[in-house]
């Protein structure tokens, strides 16, 4: 950059010397001094001027009317390109204005479909979450009533396994007994079993059972709580988009 600059001002230096600006000193109205003056640039309403310590652009109205004449300004050629610059100015701020009313235009709209959008969406959300609570509801008790049915089986079985052990088979002199004797413990020793198994399966049933009922419970607290806030901030969005309470919002009708 320097050194464009520094060419720029070497070739402006060899062309405008002999016209105005050429080498001198120049102090403007407001007082200010420029050292070594040269011109590097006409233009319709002024000059570019090279100087010691760098360039600027100095307006013919801020000349001596005698540097003017030398400079070869013309003050109707100037009127003209700053009636251009005006207008070509004022229809960018038009067109720049009537953008940016139309980009707010489009922005509230698309904030207001997005709004009703959230507002549907959230309203699904909470239709979906209230169904799932009354199916908890409704799971709850029955899986109570199962839990306290297995384990009332599994109190029945247990009480029931408690035989009379007092016919062991054994005769009072220590000997076994009787064959009657023999395929009498061979009989309780299967039903012992079947009561066993029956109590394992039952008890499986109930420890899951438990588990479910513990899951649903969990489940139900943690729904109501999203339902809650869901609910809240459904509220706010509807006050954010003036939807009165109980009023269709037409969603569909009017985002398309």
């Amino acid at each position: 950059m320097k050194l464009f600059r520094l060419i720029l001002i070497i070739v402006a230096t060899g062309l405008f010397c002999s016209a105005g600006f050429a080498g001198e000193d120049y102090t403007f109205p407001s007082g200010r001094v420029i050292k070594n003056a040269y011109v590097v640039e006409k233009k319709n309403t002024g000059v570019v001027v090279g100087h010691s310590t760098g360039v600027m652009f100095v307006k013919y109205k801020k000349m001596p009317e005698d540097l003017r004449k030398e400079l070869g300004y013309n003050p109707e050629k100037a009127a003209k390109y700053e009636e251009r610059m005006r207008k070509k100015k004022k229809a960018h701020r038009e067109k720049k204005a009537a953008a940016d009313v139309k980009k707010a235009k489009f922005d509230k709209e698309l904030k207001i479909k997005r709004g009703k959008y959230k507002i549907v969406e959230l309203e699904d959300k909470i239709k979906t979450t209230e169904l799932r609570i009354e199916r908890l509801k409704s799971e709850i008790p029955k899986l109570e009533a199962d839990s306290k049915n297995f384990l009332n089986q599994a109190v029945k079985l247990s009480s029931g396994s408690s035989t009379n052990n007092s016919s062991t088979g054994v005769s009072r002199n220590g000997l076994w007994g009787s064959g009657n004797s023999v395929s009498k413990r061979s009989s309780n020793r299967r039903e012992v079993k079947g009561r066993f198994k029956a109590a394992s399966a039952i008890g499986e049933e109930y420890s899951s059972s438990k588990f479910r009922l513990s899951n649903y419970k969990d489940e139900l607290d943690k729904k109501t709580f999203q339902l809650g806030k869901m609910k809240v901030q459904l509220e706010k969005l509807k006050r954010e988009q003036g939807i009165k309470e109980g009023k269709k919002s037409g969603f569909l009708s009017n985002i398309f």
